[in-house]
């Protein structure tokens, strides 16, 4: 997201967006395809832009390059309200890490254990993006050596345990209340590199209403870590 916005302020700042400048657009889009809530991100940004840059000199420019601006988004616009990814290999991973770039607003994160030094790279560099993040986990699997829920916690990102015999074991994620990620993917480098598992990255309104209002029950109910 970041990459794209850099594209579109470098387009405006010279008044000229080339051929090249709206393929290099569309090929980013292309390469990480946003859904409908990053696409309406990003139009509200092209006319803060817009507006921040008009003249009267270069009004005729500026309402062009609102227009091809937002071509380039239309022409990339996707459908899809769900995939399924697997491990052994990199998809799984790759979908969290690349859901967590793509955040704007909040993460809610409620996984059994994070392990995956990759993942967790993530998700700090996500929250210091100014983006709210709030971690459920278990707090016996926090004590396996390898943890990286206290590297977590030290950075400022609001980490809750459960204080019971029995384990949080739920792996989800929702992002922006628009995105989940759901399934036996543990967040651990053996998840990745050996384990049979599974994510599911969905869309659909009423699931994700539904992971949410688990989050906040579980969020009440936890204790908080540090």
């Amino acid at each position: 997201m970041d990459e794209i916005i850099a594209n579109l302020e470098e387009s405006i700042q010279d008044e000229f967006f080339s051929k090249a400048e709206r393929k290099s657009l569309r090929a980013l889009i292309g390469e990480k395809p946003l859904d409908q809530h990053q696409l309406n991100f990003l139009r509200s940004r092209i006319y803060e832009m817009a507006n921040a840059r008009v003249t009267s000199e270069n009004y005729r420019f500026i309402i062009e390059w609102i227009k091809a601006a937002n071509s380039a988004l239309i022409t990339t616009e996707r459908q899809e309200n769900s995939d399924v990814y697997f491990s052994p290999g990199e998809s799984c991973r790759s979908v969290i890490i690349n859901q967590l770039n793509q955040a704007i607003r909040d993460v809610k994160i409620c996984v059994f254990t994070i392990s995956d030094d990759q993942i967790t790279d993530a998700i700090i560099t996500t929250h210091k993006k100014g983006i709210q993040i709030q971690v459920i986990t278990d707090n016996d699997k926090m004590e396996d050596e390898g943890s990286d829920i206290e590297q977590l916690a030290d950075e400022g990102i609001p980490v809750k345990i459960d204080n019971t015999p029995n384990h949080m074991h739920h792996k989800f994620m929702v992002v922006d209340e628009r995105a989940l990620l759901t399934g036996s993917y543990n967040w651990t480098r053996s998840a990745a590199r050996y384990n049979h598992e599974n994510i599911l990255l969905t869309k659909e309104a009423p699931v994700i209403r539904s992971y949410l209002k688990e989050f906040s029950q579980l969020w009440k109910e936890m204790s908080v870590f540090k």
